[in-house]
């Protein structure tokens, strides 16, 4: 069964979640933020996370990561539990890993990277999954050290490619 979804950030503006919901929207995956610095909070995470709830529209949260170490995925980690407190999700909470600053670096250490922030949050409580594109998922990541997360892939082909589930 397939669900049509959405993921909503600052960069949707204002949105209509009851015009969302009438479009045949089922479940919206919202930003809380970026990096491990609270003021990196979505400005339109409250918002869009009320104005869900109260459409009726189930949701899921994720934090983008720019962690260039295993200290900075806790400190992110830290920052996204505090954003989220409170919250109830009917869809998992994820870790956005795949930003350019991150490339270079090792697959192991994008692994452990990916590995300590999931372990953190789901001490927490949390449902925890990976989201990343197809490369990342494939190249940059250890599958073997994340396939216990549920994994949310980008890849904008008409029909996905990616070895593993997702």
């Amino acid at each position: 069964m397939q669900l049509n979804g959405i993921d909503v950030s600052k960069w949707q503006g204002t949105i209509d979640f009851n015009q969302v919901k009438s479009a045949g929207i089922q479940f919206a995956i919202i930003r809380a933020g970026y990096g491990k610095e609270l003021n990196q909070k979505d400005p339109k995470f409250e918002e869009n996370y009320s104005n869900a709830k109260i459409a009726g529209i189930p949701v899921g949260s994720y934090l983008y990561s720019y962690a260039t170490s295993v200290a900075d995925a806790e400190k992110e980690a830290d920052v996204f539990l505090e954003w989220i407190q409170n919250k109830q999700f009917e869809y998992p909470v994820y870790f956005d890993i795949e930003d350019e600053s991150q490339a270079s670096l090792s697959r192991e250490l994008l692994t452990d990277i990916t590995v300590a922030f999931c372990e953190k949050v789901e001490r927490a409580g949390y449902y925890v999954g990976i989201y990343s594109n197809k490369n990342w998922l494939v190249n940059k990541l250890d599958y073997n050290r994340i396939k216990r997360f549920t994994i949310w892939l980008a890849q904008y082909a008409s029909s996905p490619s990616y070895p593993e589930p997702f």
